[in-house]
């Protein structure tokens, strides 16, 4: 980004430049939320899950949490053999009719939506987005904001975080684009599993 500001002529501060890249990675203002001690700890708990065993119950789901921003993008990312373009309401029918029955959980207030076939599924999710967290809560700026840049296959997670003041920079380094892409490949290892099985049974 950089590069091609300064081949435009702009030229702008550090801070100001930060600003506009979080900006581009859809967080205009981030640090906005200042966490409480409780809420901090609940970065990557379980915030919603519901069961979802039955077409009505896709249908249900998928009508409950239609204006959640992230949930078609999150579960579309990790099933790119679905149509990019599904409607929100029809993403949860959608991703039930592929694998059949699961759980719709969100991870976190701030963390993304997943479709797990089971609860051990669904554990494997949460730690490794409780790592992402923890490896990031504790970097400097310009390493999650790097991460976040390259992360362009998968919607961005650590921007996501960057809304509150979650980090609290220590010396001790943790790869973050390694930790977000480990996320994401057990997401969309989980989704592939599960959907080849589901062709499987159909045969």
């Amino acid at each position: 980004m950089k590069s091609s500001l300064q081949a435009q002529n702009i030229v702008l501060d550090a801070v100001t430049l930060r600003q506009v890249a979080w900006a581009v990675l859809g967080q205009p203002r981030p640090r906005s939320v200042r966490l409480t001690p409780d809420a901090r700890a609940r970065l990557s708990h379980l915030t919603d899950l519901r069961d979802v065993f039955s077409p009505a119950d896709a249908e249900r789901v998928g009508r409950e949490f239609a204006g959640e921003k992230w949930l078609a993008p999150d579960l579309l990312a990790a099933r790119p053999w679905l149509m990019s373009g599904t409607p929100p309401k029809q993403v949860v029918s959608a991703v039930m009719h592929a694998q059949w029955s699961g759980l719709v959980a969100l991870l976190g207030e701030y963390g993304p939506w997943v479709y797990a076939a089971n609860v051990a599924d669904l554990q494997i999710l949460g730690r490794l987005y409780g790592e992402l967290i923890r490896a990031a809560s504790q970097a400097q700026e310009d390493d999650v904001l790097d991460a976040a840049l390259g992360q362009s296959e998968f919607p961005s997670l650590l921007s996501r975080l960057e809304a509150t003041d979650y980090r609290q920079p220590s010396p001790v380094k943790g790869d973050l684009a390694a930790l977000e892409s480990a996320f994401w490949d057990a997401a969309q290892a989980q989704a592939r599993r599960d959907w080849e099985s589901w062709k499987v049974r159909r045969r």
